[in-house]
């Protein structure tokens, strides 16, 4: 009876410590496995984290990509203000050519020489084809009133042929043939040169065309300022 008992007592005992035990699993098993609100707080709390990051990152992009479209915008502004200031420089210059060529051509503030003289202050000669485009300034020290009656001569020297030669040179209107080389002008020319011809008092600027005979090959021109024979100023120009 009392071995009975016992076993009794101690399957009771044993049952109730696996109960026990049981209980302490399951409850341990519920206590860390999360609910389904808990899984679904979880996972909108991370689909919000994702949406913040994904705007941000939005922004960002946003952002990096208007300052691209800023910069680019700049860059064409400063490549077209680049082209216009390159282009107006370019402008400048050309000006700034032409005044250097105007002032050279019509400076008239240095003193011209000696009281009274004659002074060729400017000579230029360029080729125009076979003929020679030129252009004179001179200058007379003196009281106004005083005006200089003279002509021009243009003496060109070079090669005609096999020869050395020297001709003189007429304006292209007064040579009917300018192909026909001649070293002295011909009859009758006397008054359609008058282009040559000079009057003034303190300057004259003269310019024309110079025919050349065609096949003379033209090194040097002299340019002369005569009254009658005399010679009152002259300059040589290489060609």
């Amino acid at each position: 009876m009392l071995k009975s008992a016992g076993r009794t007592f101690v399957f009771w005992s044993v049952g109730a410590l696996l109960l026990i035990v049981a209980g302490a699993a399951a409850g341990v098993f519920f206590t860390q496995r999360p609910s389904a609100e808990d899984v679904a707080l979880h996972l909108r709390t991370e689909r919000l984290a994702q949406a913040t990051i994904r705007g941000e990152l939005e922004t960002q992009l946003r952002e990096a990509q208007a300052r691209g479209e800023q910069l680019r915008s700049e860059l064409t502004i400063e490549r077209s203000a680049r082209a216009e200031l390159e282009k107006n420089l370019k402008q400048l210059q050309l000006e700034l050519g032409l005044s250097k060529d105007h002032l050279a051509f019509y400076e008239q503030l240095l003193p011209p020489g000696p009281q009274g003289s004659i002074a060729l202050r400017a000579v230029e000669l360029e080729r125009n084809g076979v003929n020679l485009n030129y252009r004179v300034l001179l200058m007379r020290s003196g009281k106004p009133g005083e005006r200089v009656n003279a002509r021009l001569q243009f003496v060109a020297s070079g090669v005609l042929g096999d020869k050395d030669v020297e001709v003189k040179l007429l304006p292209l209107q007064a040579v009917p043939d300018q192909n026909v080389a001649s070293s002295t002008a011909p009859s009758g020319t006397t008054e359609v040169s008058d282009s040559l011809k000079l009057s003034f008092e303190q300057f004259q600027r003269s310019q024309g065309v110079l025919a050349v005979p065609a096949d003379m090959k033209v090194k040097f021109v002299t340019v002369q300022v005569l009254d009658g024979d005399i010679v009152l100023a002259s300059r040589r120009v290489d060609l």
